[in-house]
């Protein structure tokens, strides 16, 4: 694949407005990508791959059509979701799966590494088109070329039908994984056509894209399509059994037509109405149990998914691959409102969440342990945040990290602290997500860049992470000439990234020491 190298943008040719365009040629026919200026230089963008198509529903992807003539760059349909978060895209269920390709605008003799990145959103939401993960900035000013990828979401993607459907539904309980491994897979058959190095593939995925870039990295072999990943505010232990997931099977099929509906309906009925009853669903699901309320997920199924994911690394698996894998300092400010809730009710929630959880400790003593990492006293409210930011995020990004002690590949951890300032009506502080504009450099460059961070987001910050970030995708080491990174190990070494960045070593030590005893627990 190497030798499309040198056909990268062999052919150049002028819009009617003056504009430059370039061509690609890939396996399923040409492409056209459009030169565009950003503030850290020229990028091109070549938006709406697709990388499979979906030919039935709950079935495995296959290779998509070719073409004829030259594909233009546009934004593909999206897959299908609750149409109050799809800003008003369109949605597929056919076409959904594609790629968009941001690479500098300078042409260079040398293969450029790849940043493949897989979004987030509870596997139930978003798309690989949003404004502040848009790769161009990123591509322009580091040099490297960033793909952002799609997968079905919801009850679409993963949702367990053999023991409803029979035998010829079996994988359609990790279609979601196994669309991101296409994803991926499409990069690196592709990639060197756009002037992309497939030995230098970054697997970057947030949220639910971080649980499953971890699971790909806990199924990884020594052939796989990448060679390092990136995870961010994610678990390696997010995924149900067979049993638990025939239950959210079942549970869905009852909302969506009653106790004794036909599993066929799930067949029948139009994406629009299966949407409908899984948002239904999510709702209870989140208003009765503890935790984000995430029932579509990965599913142990011994095909694709083989164990926890976290047993699997702590194993050996994916040993071979380089990681940086980190948290932000407040990924529960989205469910504990730091400006309203009253002392109180903060504090008998806590004692609620600890015995919930078999924790022997008290509030008081949870209390004692953040004063101990912080240096100062949390007000009951900031305590209930940090706890279900252990809870959710900081306890299973330390296992996952701690499984990785063996590996021979590098492992690099972080911690995201810069807070935005609150204003009247929100608290967001270090949240969850916060990281992402940094990473991507869109700090100041439109709307929602602004109402994400607030007027005077630290750009030197920006510069850091991404340059880290880019410095980790080319050669397996985000540290800077004037910064070190040093590797994860025993010290718990951490790179704390914030207005200063510095290295801590096991920044929550006193939390973790709190928590380490209790039974390890999933979000």
């Amino acid at each position: 694949m190497l030798d499309n190298f040198d056909r990268w943008a062999e052919d150049r040719s002028i819009n009617d407005d003056g504009s430059q365009v370039f061509e690609y040629v890939t396996s399923l026919g040409r492409v056209r990508g459009e030169r565009i200026d950003t503030p850290d230089g020229a990028a091109v963008a070549v938006l709406g791959l697709p990388t499979a198509r979906v030919a039935a529903r709950f079935q495995p992807a296959v290779r998509p059509d070719g073409w004829r003539g030259v594909r233009a760059s546009a934004q593909g349909p999206i897959a299908w979701q609750d149409a109050g978060r799809a800003g008003g895209a369109p949605m597929s269920e056919a076409d959904s799966l594609t790629a968009n390709v941001w690479l500098p605008g300078e042409r260079v003799d040398t293969p450029r590494p790849v940043l493949v990145w897989v979004h987030g959103g509870a596997h139930l939401y978003g798309s690989n088109a949003h404004p502040l993960c848009d790769g161009a900035r990123l591509a322009a000013a580091h040099g490297i070329i960033v793909v952002s990828i799609a997968y079905r979401l919801g009850a679409l993607g993963s949702l367990r039908l053999d023991h409803l459907l029979g035998p010829e539904y079996v994988d359609a309980g990790n279609l979601a994984l196994r669309d991101t491994l296409a994803g991926v897979q499409w990069v690196h058959d592709e990639i060197a056509a756009f002037g992309g190095d497939p030995a230098r593939i970054t697997v970057m995925g947030q949220s639910a894209g971080g649980v499953a870039v971890a699971t790909l990295l806990a199924e990884s072999s020594g052939d796989s399509p990448f060679r390092r990943v990136i995870i961010e505010s994610a678990t390696a232990e997010r995924v149900h059994t067979l049993d638990e997931a025939a239950e959210v099977t079942d549970e869905l099929l009852v909302e969506l037509a009653g106790s004794d509906a036909d599993p066929g309906e799930l067949l029948r009925t139009g994406p629009a109405e299966l949407v409908a009853a899984q948002e239904r669903m999510v709702d209870r699901w989140r208003a009765t149990r503890r935790g984000p309320g995430i029932p579509f997920r990965p599913v142990i199924d011994g095909r694709f998914v083989h164990d926890v994911p976290l047993r699997s690394i702590a194993a050996g698996a994916g040993a071979h691959i380089d990681a940086i894998i980190g948290t932000n300092r407040n990924e529960a400010s989205g469910y504990v409102d730091l400006l309203r809730l009253a002392p109180a009710e903060a504090l008998a929630t806590l004692d609620r969440e600890l015995q919930a959880d078999g924790r022997g400790g008290t509030a008081d003593a949870y209390l004692a342990a953040c004063a101990a990492d912080d240096g100062r006293v949390l007000d009951p409210v900031e305590a209930l945040e940090s706890y279900v930011s252990d809870r959710l995020y900081r306890r299973p990004v330390s296992r996952l990290l701690d499984a990785r002690s063996g590996a021979e590949g590098n492992t690099f951890g972080y911690l995201f602290a810069w807070s935005r300032p609150d204003t009247p009506t929100w608290a967001r502080r270090s949240g969850h997500s916060l990281e992402l504009p940094f990473v991507f450099r869109h700090l100041d460059d439109s709307a929602a860049a602004r109402e994400e961070l607030g007027a005077e987001p630290p750009f030197e910050l920006s510069e850091r992470m991404s340059a880290g970030w880019a410095a980790f995708v080319a050669a397996g080491d985000p540290s800077s000439p004037d910064a070190a990174w040093p590797a994860y190990g025993p010290e718990r070494s951490t790179r704390v990234l914030d207005r200063r960045s510095r290295t801590v070593h096991d920044p929550f030590a006193a939390r973790r020491r709190f928590t380490e005893a209790s039974p390890v627990l999933t979000a």
